[in-house]
């Protein structure tokens, strides 16, 4: 590491670890990205009735990951879980500091790890960075974790929104909007690559079906799955050989997974639904380029990375409007339903599914929106936090950096 670079704690508890290795990964990637361009050791706490994981790991790129367990309440946690992560990091943070001598903290979700992070700053005489990802519009909602959400950003240095819906959340409880800045979230290109469909169907045992609709997520009711499980009847219609593709995990015997096959069963619909169940990322390339269609028909998101990744892979995307996906959605990549009423969404993926689409130009579009250009805006609010001064020199420091 150079001299010069900053010295960063990151607190996130949403964050890969050796029992959940796609958890949190957009999470993982920022910081991945960020590593090359700043010192960085991770904490990222896990709650106590959870199985005990490594406590501490490399991940790529030498990054420093430490998994402690923190204390939490199931049911109560919502309102105090911010104070108790604190309370379960602040010894480790100590010793932390002793060898790593860290001059920032960033964290990742205004709560809990917004509030913890404050405090931790507030002992450590830090500057604190915090990332609003989409889970403080629910927050926002009850009103302890609304209060408790307004008293730590404005108390952070500097707020990062992935979405502009989450930036206006920051100014309406009160953030000056000179410390607020939207950088939506990026895209690894190398993984994520276009494959020949037909050859990708080939390899999924895929073949004799068209055309094929994929969408990708955790199996929770946020992410709108039972939506389209109840347009399928119309599309199917229209194109009998049509095959919805849901590529996600879910926990043992969840209500809402069964719920879903209780929708299959219920429409018929079972040779036309493939659950593939999780997948590992370096699969995802090979399902999001089978489809002829990505769908994302959630209900609430920030920027959500499976539809830059499906972009990335050359496929159209149809998506409800949620987070960020108008600014991050060009025409010439996709359509977006103007709400998630099943009607909107079924006229849009029936328009979607005539049209044609250039996927090299979709392709072509998202080789620009890497993490790497992330991280040189993410470093510009690091800097700026670190120097408590929005300072020319330090922003043209940073943009030297970026055009490297």
């Amino acid at each position: 590491m150079k001299a010069d670079q900053l010295k960063v704690l990151v607190l996130s508890t949403v964050f890969p670890n050796p029992d959940r290795a796609v958890f949190g990964l957009f999470v993982f990637e920022r910081i991945r990205a960020m590593a090359a361009v700043a010192d960085v050791r991770v904490i990222a706490p896990a709650p106590w009735f959870h199985r005990p994981v490594k406590r501490c790991r490399k991940a790529a790129r030498g990054l420093a990951v430490i998994h402690p367990r923190y204390f939490y309440i199931p049911g109560l946690g919502k309102v105090f879980d911010g104070v108790l992560l604190f309370l379960s990091v602040i010894v480790l943070a100590v010793r932390l500091r002793r060898r790593f001598h860290f001059t920032l903290i960033d964290a990742h979700f205004g709560h809990p790890e917004g509030l913890a992070a404050i405090l931790l700053g507030k002992c450590f005489s830090c500057p604190v960075v915090i990332t609003l990802r989409g889970s403080e519009i629910d927050h926002a909602q009850f009103m302890l974790r609304r209060w408790t959400l307004r008293w730590t950003l404005r108390r952070a240095d500097r707020v990062i929104a992935v979405s502009e819906e989450l930036a206006a959340l920051a100014r309406n409880y009160g953030v000056p909007a000179e410390r607020i800045t939207v950088i939506e979230n990026g895209v690894d290109v190398r993984r994520f690559v276009p494959i020949d469909p037909q050859k990708a169907r080939v390899e999924l045992g895929l073949t004799g079906r068209s055309p094929i609709v994929t969408s990708v997520g955790h199996l929770i009711p946020r992410k709108g799955f039972h939506r389209l499980l109840e347009v399928l009847p119309v599309l199917r219609a229209k194109y009998p050989q049509l095959l919805l593709c849901i590529v996600g995990g879910a926990a043992d015997d969840d209500p809402y997974a069964r719920k879903l096959h209780a929708l299959v069963a219920e429409h018929g619909l079972e040779d036309t639904v493939r659950f593939a169940g999780a997948r590992p990322p370096q699969e995802l390339s090979a399902w999001l380029s089978a489809a002829d269609l990505f769908v994302l028909a959630s209900a609430r998101e920030g920027c959500p990375n499976v539809v830059l990744e499906a972009m990335a892979c050359g496929v159209p995307v149809v998506s409800t409007r949620v987070g960020e996906v108008d600014r991050i959605v060009p025409a010439h990549a996709g359509l977006l339903a103007d709400n998630a009423d099943s009607p909107g969404l079924e006229q849009t993926m029936l328009k979607a599914l005539d049209a044609h689409w250039d996927r090299t130009a979709i392709r072509t579009y998202m080789e620009q929106r890497t993490w790497q250009s992330v991280a040189s805006r993410v470093l510009v609010q690091w800097q700026l936090a670190a120097a408590r001064t929005g300072s020319a020199a330090v922003q043209g420091g940073a943009v030297r950096m970026q055009q490297r």
